[in-house]
């Protein structure tokens, strides 16, 4: 067993995760983990907190945000690394973003009701959110209450898999629009789990190029989703476009996912023991 040094993406209550600031951060001391970024799907409500706890606990803690860009197939997430939490232009994108999730909620809430015949409501929804990101893991959460389903996996797979569910978007950023907003931010943009692109090694390397060329910094070649040759063959892309590399297990807590674990990722399948890995990362970021 591997002893973890970091984890470059993870959620907390301010999104889909289930461990608060304090007890994010508390796991990552108990496991041993030196370097965490908290990376909650568009708000950094639990940034400052995790930075102030963690610094009380020997633990360093980056500043980060995950984003959900507009491609018109797979899905990419783009990591932002050193954000600066008070950046006013991208707080108000973030509201902006959180706003329209909550539309798109309520339309997913009324689908699930017509299509499964589950009956459940926002006020449901919401008290199982503890930040100001509310998702599909609170409307599973809310669809497990009824009984419908047993667990959160379960309700993922049975009801929100749905193809007539997927079909109902949120708002989403242009790739270049979140790479520039990252910077404008004063953090690094990394493409996330780049095998959600679905697409041929050939076709990945020439978009991580494109993006390259908006400014991207980097790739999260390790992934807990992803297989070793994946990870092999994502760290030679970045390698050949002289991008930097970050290594995270987007853990969200047993609760949401129980296959990933923090630091370790799936099977222990992350080498967060290498801190070489990670060491331009760091020192872009002048930590």
């Amino acid at each position: 067993m591997i002893t973890p040094k970091f984890d470059l993406h993870v959620h907390t209550t301010a999104s889909d995760g289930s461990l608060n600031a304090r007890q994010i951060v508390a796991e990552a001391k108990r496991i041993g983990l030196k370097t965490i970024a908290i990376t909650d799907h568009d708000t950094i409500g639990n940034v400052k907190e995790c930075i102030e706890v963690g610094k009380k606990n020997g633990i360093r803690v980056i500043p980060g945000i995950e984003l959900s860009a507009a491609i018109d197939t797979g899905k990419m997430h783009i990591l932002g690394f050193g954000i600066d939490p008070d950046n006013t232009e991208f707080n108000m994108v973030m509201k902006m973003l959180r706003d329209a999730r909550e539309e798109r909620n309520k339309s997913i809430i009324e689908a699930i009701k017509y299509i499964f015949d589950i009956d459940i409501s926002m006020e449901n929804v919401k008290k199982y959110a503890l930040g100001d990101s509310v998702g599909k893991p609170h409307i599973a959460a809310a669809i497990v209450e009824t009984g419908y389903c047993s667990d959160i996996e379960t309700a993922f797979k049975k009801v929100l898999g749905s193809k007539r569910l997927e079909a109902i978007e949120r708002k989403k950023l242009p790739p270049k629009t979140c790479i520039e907003l990252i910077h404008k931010a004063g953090g690094l943009a990394f493409l996330a789990h780049p095998n959600s692109l679905k697409l041929s090694q050939e076709n990945t390397f020439a978009k991580i190029k494109s993006l390259k060329n908006y400014g991207l910094d980097g790739v999260e070649a390790y992934h807990s989703s992803h297989t070793q040759k994946q990870c092999e063959k994502y760290a030679k892309i970045a390698k050949e476009l002289g991008l930097m590399i970050s290594c995270g297990s987007d853990f969200h807590g047993i609760e949401v996912k129980k296959s990933v674990i923090l630091g370790l990722g799936t099977n222990e399948n992350l080498p967060t023991d290498n801190e070489e890995i990670i060491a331009p990362l760091l020192k872009a970021l002048n930590m």
